[in-house]
């Protein structure tokens, strides 16, 4: 008989103590999913995501579903339940839901470069990561969600987006529009040569920002400068400081 260790035992007991659920009925009849999904709403609804209306005529609703996560710590035991509400985007259509789907990325040429400049000036390199970076953005199409489930709705009513979603086509580009314009507002300059860089300069120092979705990396001459940014991304969209840097884009950093 082959024994099995005790942390992949630790695993394998957590994953059939909260298996995930495959549909909204079997995750209501669990108390712990039960309380991931209302978080999920009721994080949503303080973004200001959607506002209750009735749905207009000639205008169609976009269906929703829940997807649910079991997040385990290293060791196995359980870490949370993740529970989140994503839009059907696969049935938008162009020109009506949405427009550009594009979203610039960092080019790894520029990560490559960064990263030799901040070990030959011995700079420190810093991570953070946005929360729920995709429902940050504004949108400017008009778009119609059908009520989740979970929600009450005796009036038939649906949901008017006011910000992005997980699933639509454009919440990566909104996001980063609305990133950028603060970055802009700091004070920092988008380079030309790739849009996900950007610089504050001064005659004394140097602040390299790089931006990839919702990954973001810091370095540069000026501990203050940094820490500021931290600070007022925190403020702004509420961030997790991942602190120095260690994997980022597929290459690991020591």
């Amino acid at each position: 008989m082959v024994s099995v260790p005790q942390f992949h035992m630790a695993c394998l007991t957590a994953i059939e103590e909260f298996p995930e659920p495959c549909s909204y009925e079997q995750a209501a009849t669990h108390p712990g999913w039960v309380e991931a999904m209302e978080k999920e709403i009721n994080a949503l609804q303080t973004n200001n995501t959607w506002e209750v209306v009735d749905l207009p005529p000639h205008k169609k609703a976009i269906s929703c579903k829940w997807v649910y996560k079991t997040k385990l710590k290293a060791d196995g035991s359980l870490e949370r339940l993740k529970a989140r509400l994503v839009i059907r985007g696969f049935t938008q259509q162009y020109g009506i839901d949405y427009q550009e789907v594009f979203s610039p990325v960092v080019k790894m040429t520029t990560i490559r470069t960064i990263m030799a400049l901040a070990v030959a000036r011995e700079w420190g390199m810093y991570q953070l990561d946005v929360n729920n970076a995709f429902l940050h953005g504004g949108l400017n199409e008009e778009v119609y969600m059908q009520m989740p489930k979970g929600i009450p709705n005796p009036a038939n009513k649906v949901c008017r987006l006011k910000k992005s979603l997980y699933g639509l086509k454009q919440p990566s580009r909104q996001w980063f529009a609305k990133l950028k314009d603060t970055l802009l507002s700091l004070g920092y300059i988008q380079s030309k040569n790739d849009y996900s860089l950007f610089l504050n300069k001064t005659s004394a120092n140097i602040t390299i920002i790089v931006v990839y979705v919702d990954d973001t990396l810091l370095t540069g001459s000026d501990p203050q400068e940094i820490q500021h940014v931290k600070s007022y991304l925190n403020e702004k969209f509420g961030i997790k400081d991942l602190g120095s840097l260690h994997y980022f884009l597929g290459l690991e950093v020591q």
